[in-house]
């Protein structure tokens, strides 16, 4: 069972570090629409 607590705590981080990056690609995609709505 060594092998899953290795494996366990990367997969965490990559799964955590997927929706941070989700997290930062939406609200700057949200900002950008707010610019693009301004402008018109």
């Amino acid at each position: 069972m060594d092998y899953v607590s290795a494996i366990v705590p990367p997969l965490v981080m990559a799964v955590f570090f997927g929706f941070l990056v989700r997290a930062i690609i939406r609200t700057q995609g949200g900002a950008q629409k707010a610019k693009e709505d301004l402008v018109d």
